[in-house]
């Protein structure tokens, strides 16, 4: 009896050092550059380039103000740059992929994976390609360009896996802003409210830095608040949208059939013009009732800007000078 048990602790002893040894192998074999993903210095980087299986690329490069054009056409938000520069600065290997599993992981990451480069100064300073989520969504499939090992990555500390920070839809990049006009540039507003026609004015400013102020029949009108005139303009420096919805199902339908409620047109000084119309959005979220204002929704707009052909959701709390009237402007309180 105390023969067995006496082979089977010698036995015991010498499977855990064949595998103590088999894993020691592993690990120094592994080629040190393929184990590095994170990037120290991301302030450096100035270009990244992010491609997938479908043949959808992004390519966003700063631009010397800071801010990120995305490919030639968009500039980005900022917080979709600081969530690819914030993984890679914080993501570590979690383990190489078992050699069970390695041949299937890179098989999926040539089918699936995305390919992500990061640059500075024109030079390429990581070249990565992301795969799917492990089972316990706690980390990342990758590969380093040229390797042979992919690992698990992930962020230590963070709940969830990388691959939905890396995506290639361009409306999804872009700014959530419809436009940006200087107030110096804007020399009037004329703003008709349909349904209101009494409401509607015309609002310049004049050499003097004081405005005109006309009803939506042309007579002047006394000016009350100043300060509800000039946030009208300032408003213009930004116009902010919850989002874009230039694919939108219902988008050239209510364009071109629903009843606009305010029609906003902005004339700069150089004669160009900007023109802005409002839609109820209903609750539903459906044309029939979209046209026939049913339930309408009170926190957001349908917003359409013509030059640019943009149609978008916009907040009405977020942008109250867009809603002004003629009689708030009229108003001394």
């Amino acid at each position: 009896m105390k023969k067995n048990l006496l082979y089977a602790a010698v036995l015991i002893l010498l499977l855990a050092a064949a595998w103590w040894i088999t894993q020691k192998d592993d690990r120094s074999t592994l080629d040190p550059n393929e184990t590095v993903f994170s990037v120290e210095d991301t302030a450096s980087i100035d270009r990244i380039f992010i491609a997938d299986k479908s043949g959808r690329s992004i390519l966003a490069e700063k631009e010397p103000d800071g801010r990120w054009l995305v490919n030639d056409t968009y500039y980005a938000r900022w917080e979709v740059i600081d969530y690819i520069l914030g993984a890679f600065r914080q993501m570590e290997v979690r383990m190489p992929v078992p050699k069970a599993g390695v041949e299937n992981v890179k098989k999926q990451l040539s089918v699936t994976g995305k390919k992500v480069e990061l640059y500075s100064k024109g030079k390429k300073v990581q070249v990565v390609y992301v795969g799917h989520a492990t089972i316990d969504s706690r980390g990342t499939y990758m590969i380093k360009e040229g390797a042979e090992t992919p690992f698990i990555i992930h962020i230590p500390g963070w709940e969830g896996y990388l691959s939905p920070r890396f995506f290639t839809n361009l409306q999804d990049w872009r700014e959530q802003v419809i436009i940006k006009l200087h107030p110096d540039s804007i020399a009037s507003i004329a703003t008709e409210f349909p349904n209101a026609p009494a409401e509607s004015y015309v609002l310049s400013i004049n050499p003097d830095k004081t405005f005109t102020l006309l009803d939506g029949s042309g007579k002047p009108q006394a000016m009350g608040n100043d300060a509800r005139a000039k946030s009208l303009f300032a408003g213009f420096n930004k116009v902010q949208v919850e989002s874009f919805d230039n694919h939108g199902v219902m988008r050239d339908s209510i364009v071109n059939m629903a009843p606009s409620w305010l029609n906003l047109k902005v004339t700069e000084k150089n004669g160009k013009t900007h023109t802005f119309t409002t839609y109820f959005k209903s609750q539903l979220n459906q044309l029939d009732v979209v046209l026939l204002d049913v339930m309408p929704d009170l926190d957001r707009d349908y917003l359409f800007y013509k030059e640019g052909n943009e149609f978008a959701v916009i907040q009405k709390r977020a942008m109250p000078w867009y809603y002004v009237t003629l009689s708030q402007l009229k108003s001394k309180d």
